[in-house]
């Protein structure tokens, strides 16, 4: 798993490739932790490189959001693939959290 960022306005986009899975789902988790104790409000997660995600990834997904939430802060998710699209509805994810085809739709709901 590989972990980008990259600022729009007072969006931070969130690159997520590779795999997200139990091995690695920590260290994630302390990534995206620490950019919302360092105070950003607005996230988009762009999923379009990750090729498969467990649930031990999206319990950071629930994990983030809820901070956000707490913090009148927003996390939305953009560009999945089949396979991860897949999981995020079996998972129930497309009632809860707002997914959008491409990043400048994500940055724009925000």
């Amino acid at each position: 798993m590989e972990v980008s960022e990259e600022k729009k306005g007072d969006v931070l986009i969130v690159g997520v490739s590779g795999k997200l899975e139990v091995t690695n789902s920590r260290a994630f988790e302390e990534r995206i932790l620490a950019v919302i104790d360092a105070g950003e409000r607005q996230l988009v997660v762009d999923l379009s490189r990750l090729d498969y995600v467990s649930s031990a990834g999206l319990r950071v997904f629930v994990t983030a959001a809820k901070l956000l939430n707490s913090a009148n802060g927003k996390i939305v998710f953009c560009s999945l693939k089949e396979p991860v699209r897949e999981v995020f509805d079996i998972a129930g994810f497309f009632s809860i959290f707002s997914v959008y085809d491409s990043q400048d739709e994500a940055v724009k709901s925000l």
